[in-house]
C-alpha cells in the first residue's frame, strides 16, 4: 500500500485526469451523440484517430499489468503477450477488405462470410456480447489492481470505482467520446511507460545487475530468448495462441475497421500498431524485470507480479512523478474498458435485440437504449470480476478457453468459401464447450495445462476440426456477395 499521506495526491490527480478525459470525450463528440452515430461515430475516422484508439485499446490491462507482471516473474517472458498481440493485429489486416461492405458489427461480418445466413448472426451476436463482458471484466479487474495497491481498500470497492471511471465518458458521448479520450490516454500511456522504462533500468543497476538478480534467484532462463527457460515453451506458445485468437475473436478491434474512413486507413493503422506492439512488448518486459531487481535490492516483497508497475510508480519514482504515471497505467485499463463497453453495447442493440424481437430499435431511441445497455453490460461485468484474480491467469484461462471457437469461425469464414452455417455452429460450440469444461472441471484443466500449456491450443484445434468436417458434410452456400450483403442489411432492420 502507498504511504497514506500521498493517497489524497493520487485521488486528486485521478479525479482531475478523469475530468479531463470526460470533457474531451463530451466536447469531441458533439453532433455525434444521437441515433446510430452514438455507436459508430459516423464511420469516418481518420488514420490518426484509428491508430491512437487502436493503440490505447491493445496496450491495455494485458500489457500494463499482465505483461509487466510476467516480466517481473519471468524476465523476457514479459514480451510474449506483446508478441501475440502484434501477430493478432497483423492477422487482422487480412480482414480489412470487409470495410467496403459498411458493416457495423462482427456478427454482421460473420453472417456475410457464411452465405448471409441469419442463424450465424444470431449465434455470433450472443457470443460477441458474452466475449465483450469477459473483456470488460478483465479491464475492471486490472484497474482495481492499481487502486487496491495504492489505497489498500477492499478490492470490490476498487472494481466498482474502476467501472464508474471508464463508464462515465462512454455514457456521455458514445463511440466518438471513446475515440477522442483514447487519443489523450494513448499519449499518456506511451509517454509514461517509456519514461519509466528509461528511469528503471539505471535504478536497477543496469542490465547486467538485472541478469545477476534473476540468476541468483534461480531463474537464469528468464534472461534468454523470450524467457522460455523460465516461462516454459508450452506455456509461452499457449499464451501466444490465446492472445492471437483473443484479438481475432474480439469485436473491439473489428470496430476499428468498420469505423475507419476507408480500407487504406484501416490497413495502415493495423500495420502500424502491429509493429509498434512488437517493439512495445520489450518495454513492458524491461519494466517488469527492473521492478524485480529493484525490489530484491531494497528487500521488499510483492504479493503478486500484477503489482510490479504500481510498485515502480509508488516506491521508485517518487510520489509526484510516480503517481502521475500510475494514473497513466489506469488510463491503459480505462481506454480498453471503454472501447469494449461501447462494442458490447453496439452488438447488444444491433444484433441481439433485433434477433430476439424481430424489430430494429428506432433511430430516435438509440442513444437512450445505448446508455441503458451500457449500464447493464457494466453491471454484469462487475459481477464477473468478483470471481477473478490474477490478470494473465484470467487471460489464459477465460480468454484462452472461450475465444478460440469464435476466432476459428471468423478465420474459416474469411479464408474458406466452402464454409457453411452448420460449420460455423460446430466451430463455436466445439471450442466453447471445451473451454467450459476446462473452466469448471479442475482435474481436466490441470491435465490440459500440463499437456498443452493451456486451453488455447487444443480448443483452437478442436474448433477448426469441427468446423471443417461439418462444412464438408453439409451443403455449400451458393449466395452471391450481393445477396449476402442484402441479407445482412435486412437482418439489421429486424427483417
Amino acid at each position: 500500500m502507498l504511504d497514506p499521506k500521498y493517497i489524497p495526491l493520487f485521488l486528486g490527480g485521478f479525479i482531475v485526469w478523469m475530468a479531463i478525459v470526460i470533457c474531451v470525450g463530451y466536447f469531441g463528440s458533439r453532433g455525434r451523440r444521437e441515433g446510430e452515430k452514438f455507436l459508430t461515430g459516423g464511420s469516418d475516422m481518420s488514420l490518426f484517430l484509428i491508430f491512437c484508439t487502436l493503440g490505447a485499446t491493445i496496450i491495455g490491462t494485458g500489457s500494463s499489468i499482465g505483461a509487466i507482471g510476467d516480466g517481473f516473474n519471468h524476465g523476457w517472458g514479459g514480451a510474449i503477450f506483446g508478441l501475440g498481440s502484434a501477430l493478432g493485429l497483423l492477422l487482422l489486416t487480412f480482414f480489412v477488405p470487409i470495410r467496403r461492405r459498411n458493416f457495423i458489427t462482427m456478427s454482421e461480418e460473420a453472417q456475410f462470410y457464411y452465405g448471409g445466413d441469419r442463424r450465424v448472426r444470431q449465434l455470433m451476436g450472443f457470443m460477441m456480447f458474452v466475449i465483450e463482458i469477459i473483456w470488460i471484466g478483465n479491464h475492471v479487474n486490472g484497474g482495481s489492481k492499481y487502486l487496491s495497491y495504492v489505497l489498500g481498500i477492499d478490492p470490490t470497492w476498487c472494481k466498482l470505482i474502476t467501472v464508474c471511471g471508464f463508464g462515465a465518458y462512454v455514457f456521455i458521448g458514445g463511440y466518438v467520446a471513446v475515440v477522442k479520450a483514447d487519443v489523450i490516454q494513448f499519449c499518456a500511456i506511451i509517454g509514461g511507460f517509456t519514461f519509466i522504462a528509461f528511469k528503471a533500468l539505471p535504478l536497477a543497476g543496469g542490465y547486467e545487475a538485472i541478469a545477476k538478480t534473476f540468476e541468483a534467484a534461480g531463474k537464469p532462463g528468464a534472461m534468454g530468448f523470450y524467457g522460455l527457460g523460465s516461462y516454459g515453451v508450452l506455456a509461452a506458445v499457449a499464451l501466444v495462441f490465446s492472445t492471437v485468437m483473443g484479438v481475432v475473436g474480439t469485436p473491439t478491434y473489428r470496430t476499428r475497421i468498420y469505423t475507419s474512413r476507408d480500407e487504406k486507413v484501416a490497413r495502415r493503422a493495423f500495420l502500424g500498431q502491429s509493429g509498434m506492439m512488437f517493439l512495445w512488448s520489450f518495454v513492458t518486459a524491461l519494466i517488469g524485470m527492473s521492478a524485480y531487481a529493484i525490489m530484491v535490492h531494497n528487500g521488499h516483497t510483492l504479493e503478486s507480479g500484477d503489482y510490479a508497475f504500481s510498485y515502480m510508480a509508488t516506491h521508485v519514482l517518487g510520489p509526484a512523478i510516480g503517481l502521475m504515471f500510475l494514473i497513466c497505467g489506469m488510463s491503459a485499463t480505462m481506454s480498453s474498458g471503454g472501447s469494449d463497453a461501447i462494442s458490447g453495447v453496439t452488438i447488444l442493440l444491433t444484433d441481439v435485440i433485433p434477433s430476439l424481437t424481430g424489430r430494429r430499435i428506432p433511430e430516435h431511441l438509440y442513444a437512450l437504449a445505448s446508455r441503458i445497455a451500457l449500464m447493464l453490460a457494466l453491471a454484469i461485468a462487475f459481477v464477473v470480476t468478483l470471481f477473478v484474480g490474477d490478470v494473465i491467469a484470467y487471460f489464459q484461462k477465460v480468454v484462452g478457453s472461450l475465444l478460440p471457437g469464435v476466432g476459428v469461425t471468423m478465420l474459416l469464414g474469411r479464408f474458406w468459401r466452402r464454409s457453411t452455417w452448420q460449420g460455423a455452429y460446430a466451430s463455436v460450440l466445439a471450442g466453447t464447450l471445451f473451454g467450459l469444461v476446462v473452466l469448471f472441471v479442475p482435474p481436466f484443466a490441470e491435465w490440459v495445462r500440463l499437456t498443452f500449456g493451456g486451453p488455447a491450443i487444443p480448443s483452437t484445434a478442436l474448433a477448426f476440426a469441427a468446423g471443417v468436417s461439418t462444412s464438408l458434410l453439409t451443403r455449400r452456400p451458393d449466395a452471391t456477395d450481393e445477396e449476402r450483403v442484402r441479407a445482412v442489411l435486412a437482418a439489421r432492420e429486424g427483417r
